[in-house]
C-alpha cells in the first residue's frame, strides 16, 4: 500500500496585534507610495490641461472635460466670381473663426475647432484645428508677436498659410461630410459664439450652428503638439523644423547609446586585466586609480576639461558629447573585477594549456558568465546619464546637439512657453526611464544580488 504522502500547508495564523502592525505597514506604505507617486500624477493632468485652466488656483488634480466645438457657416445666396473667391472667402471666415473662439473663450476648455462652410445644402469646405495648433501659430508661427484682431488675422497672406497649416478640404461640387446640426447642449456656446463673433470678428457667411460634444482623447492630442513645439521656436534649424522634438530624442539615444556600449566593454576589459593579468599587489593600485577618481568632484575639472576639449576640436559637436564616456567608470570596473574574481580558476588554466590567448580568455570566458553584471551596467548607465544635463549643456550651442534635458531647459527659458507644454515635454523626457524601471525592475534586482563582491 502506498502511504499518503500529501502534506497539508499549514497557515499561519497572526495574533490581534500583528494583524493591526500588518494593516498599519500597508497603509503606510500606500500613503508614501501615494505621495511619491503625486508628482507624476500630477505633472500628466497638467499637461492635459489647456492653456488656461493651467494657472488656476488653486490647482485641480484633474484637467477639465475636452470641449470639441463643430461650428457650420452658410453661404447659401451669396454671389462669388469664381471658385477661387468663394474658397477665399471661407478660407477667412475659418480663420477668424478658430483664431476668434479660441482667444476670446480661453477659459471654456475648448480644445477643438471645426469648421464647415455649405451652400444650398451641400457641405463645400472644412477644416478642423486643435487648440495647442491654434496657440503655436498665435506663440511662435504666423501670428506671433501680433494682436488677434479681424485685420490682423486676414492681412495679406497670413490666412491662407494658416489653413494650409490646419489642413482643409474644399470642392465646389460638394465633401463626403455632412455638416453637424444644431442641439440643445450646445446652446450656452452657441450664444457665446455667436457674439464673439459678431462682435469682434463678423464672418462672411452666416453663422447657423454651433455644435459641442465632449472628446477626452483631445486631452492626449495635446501632446503631438507638444512634440512639433520646438520646430515653431527654432524655424530657421533645418534639422529641428523637420523632426521637432525627436532631434532631441535621438541625441539622447546616441548619446546613451555610446555610453552602454563603451562602458560595459572598457570597463570589462580594464577589470579583466586587474584581476587576471595583474599580479595582486599591482592590480590593487590600478583598482584604487580608477576607484580614486570616482573621489574627485566634477567641479574641480570642469574648467580645464572644457578648454582641453576645446583645443581638441571637440566643442560644438557630437565629440564633446561622447569622449567624456571613453573613461570607464571606477565603480563598474570594481565590480566586474569582483566578478571575474569568483569566476573558478580551473577553467582559466584549462583554456590556457590549450593554447588560449588572453583575448580568449576575457571573449569565452568571462563576457558569457558576466551576462548580469553587463545588464546591471547597461541599466545603470542609462538611467543615470539620462538625466545628464551640465556637461552637454557646457559643451554645445548648436540646438540640434541638444539632448533632452538641455533642450527642455532651453524651451523652459523661452518666454512663449506654456506650463501645460513644459509639463507635457517633462512627461515625455521621463516616461523611458519609468518604463525601464518598471520593465527590467526584476532584472535589475537580481543583477544586483548576482554582482555581490566577496569582502
Amino acid at each position: 500500500m502506498k502511504k499518503n504522502t500529501t502534506t497539508k500547508k499549514t497557515k499561519i495564523k497572526y495574533g490581534a496585534a500583528e494583524r493591526r502592525l500588518k494593516i498599519c505597514a500597508v497603509a503606510v506604505s500606500l500613503l508614501f507610495a501615494a505621495l511619491m507617486l503625486y508628482p507624476l500624477i500630477f505633472a500628466v493632468s497638467s499637461a492635459m490641461k489647456d492653456n488656461a485652466k493651467i494657472y488656476e488656483v488653486p490647482p485641480k488634480l484633474l484637467p477639465e472635460k475636452a470641449n470639441s466645438l463643430a461650428l457650420v457657416i452658410d453661404y447659401s445666396g451669396m454671389e462669388f466670381a469664381d471658385e477661387e473667391q468663394m474658397k477665399d472667402t471661407m478660407m477667412q471666415d475659418n480663420v477668424l473663426a478658430m483664431f476668434g473662439i479660441n482667444y476670446k473663450l480661453s477659459d471654456d476648455s475648448i480644445m477643438e475647432i471645426s469648421v464647415y462652410g455649405v451652400r444650398d445644402g451641400k457641405t463645400l469646405f472644412y477644416s478642423r484645428a486643435h487648440q495647442m495648433k491654434l496657440q503655436l501659430e498665435k506663440d511662435y508661427g504666423i501670428y506671433a508677436h501680433s494682436a488677434v484682431k479681424k485685420e490682423v488675422l486676414i492681412h495679406g497672406d497670413r490666412y491662407t498659410r494658416a489653413c494650409d497649416s490646419f489642413g482643409y478640404e474644399f470642392d465646389v461640387n460638394g465633401l463626403s461630410r455632412t455638416a453637424p446640426a444644431g442641439s440643445g447642449m450646445a446652446h450656452a456656446f452657441q450664444t457665446k459664439v455667436m457674439e464673439v463673433l459678431a462682435e469682434k470678428y463678423p464672418l462672411s457667411g452666416s453663422l447657423t450652428t454651433v455644435g459641442n460634444k465632449t472628446n477626452h482623447l483631445l486631452n492626449l492630442e495635446s501632446f503631438k503638439y507638444y512634440l512639433q513645439m520646438p520646430a515653431y521656436i527654432y524655424p530657421k534649424n533645418e534639422v529641428i523644423a523637420r523632426f521637432g522634438f525627436l532631434t532631441f530624442v535621438m541625441n539622447s539615444i546616441l548619446v546613451i547609446g555610446f555610453a552602454m556600449v563603451s562602458q560595459v566593454i572598457l570597463c570589462s576589459v580594464s577589470a579583466f586585466v586587474i584581476s587576471r593579468m595583474l599580479s595582486r599587489k599591482a592590480g590593487n593600485l590600478v583598482l584604487l586609480f580608477f576607484m580614486g577618481g570616482m573621489m574627485i568632484p566634477f567641479a574641480s575639472i570642469m574648467l580645464p576639461q572644457l578648454i582641453m576639449y576645446q583645443k581638441m576640436g571637440a566643442y560644438n559637436n557630437y565629440a564633446a558629447l561622447l569622449l567624456p564616456f571613453l573613461y570607464p567608470f571606477g565603480f563598474y570596473v570594481y565590480l566586474y573585477k569582483g566578478f571575474f574574481d569568483q569566476i573558478p580558476g580551473s577553467y582559466f588554466e584549462a583554456a590556457s594549456l590549450d593554447g588560449a590567448s588572453p583575448f580568449y580568455l576575457y571573449k569565452a570566458i568571462c563576457m558569457p558568465l558576466s551576462k548580469p553584471i553587463i545588464s546591471l551596467i547597461a541599466l545603470q548607465t542609462f538611467i543615470g546619464n539620462w538625466n545628464d544635463f551640465f556637461w552637454a549643456w557646457l559643451v554645445t550651442e548648436d540646438q540640434k546637439l541638444c539632448t533632452l534635458n538641455v533642450a527642455l531647459y532651453n524651451i523652459s527659458n523661452n518666454s512663449g512657453t506654456k506650463q501645460n507644454a513644459l509639463m507635457g515635454l517633462a512627461v515625455v523626457t521621463i516616461t523611458p526611464v519609468i518604463l525601464l524601471s518598471i520593465l527590467f525592475s526584476k532584472q535589475l534586482k537580481q543583477s544586483i544580488m548576482a554582482s555581490g563582491v566577496k569582502g
